[in-house]
């Protein structure tokens, strides 16, 4: 039985599941369901970017829903060239969020390389790294080894992010543990400060 999670090295022939998907960008003017009871009119709301998901040739699988960070994430080239469509990346940096690739070890100091990839619309290791087999074609010989660069890369930073965060909670935990230590070893004085108050006696 072949193994089915991408990030497993014995995994043959790896496959994004997303990219089994049909995705569009586009805008919506979502109903306003109040405001039509208001008025007794269909109203519209803002203009909306949205996003359309679905398995191909399976028209009960569609999903509409307003686009959010994930969608964004989740599809970044797509979006990206949604937003160059419509215009929207005029005047913005049109940046997509991840690793960026000038910030890569491997692509130091190779400006012409970093240009390329730039040109064909890769902006994160991210993308590289779950690029189609169609988009590695387009960068030459070199391209299906820098994608697996990419994908090992990201394996060793997402361990590495986790190993930070392990230890950063554990500095948390033993920093909790000595502070109630302290307040544990104050308790005692408290007691025995309170034993030797002086009552005043009621005058006879």
């Amino acid at each position: 039985m072949l193994a089915s999670d991408l990030a497993n090295p014995e995994f043959v022939n790896p496959v994004n599941p997303d990219s089994l998907l049909h995705v569009e960008f586009f805008w919506k003017e979502p109903v306003s369901k109040w405001q039509s009871e208001v008025q007794g009119k269909e109203v519209r709301g803002k203009r909306t970017p949205y996003v359309r998901i679905m398995r191909p040739g399976d028209n009960t699988s569609i999903h509409e829903t307003a686009v959010r960070d994930d969608h964004k994430a989740r599809w970044p080239q797509k979006w990206l060239a949604w937003q160059i469509r419509e215009g929207l990346l005029e005047g913005a940096s049109g940046e997509v969020p991840g690793w960026k690739i000038e910030e890569w070890p491997v692509l130091k100091d190779k400006d012409t390389q970093i240009h390329e990839l730039r040109h064909l619309r890769f902006q994160t290791v991210e993308q590289l790294a779950g690029a189609s087999d169609a988009q590695i074609q387009r960068l030459g010989l070199g391209g299906i080894g820098l994608r697996e660069q990419a994908r090992v890369a990201l394996k060793e930073r997402n361990r590495a992010d986790y190993k930070a965060e392990m230890e950063a909670k554990d500095k948390e935990l033993a920093a909790m543990k000595e502070r109630l230590a302290r307040l544990e070893a104050l308790l005692p004085v408290a007691g025995a400060k309170s034993d030797t108050l002086h009552v005043p006696q009621k005058a006879k």
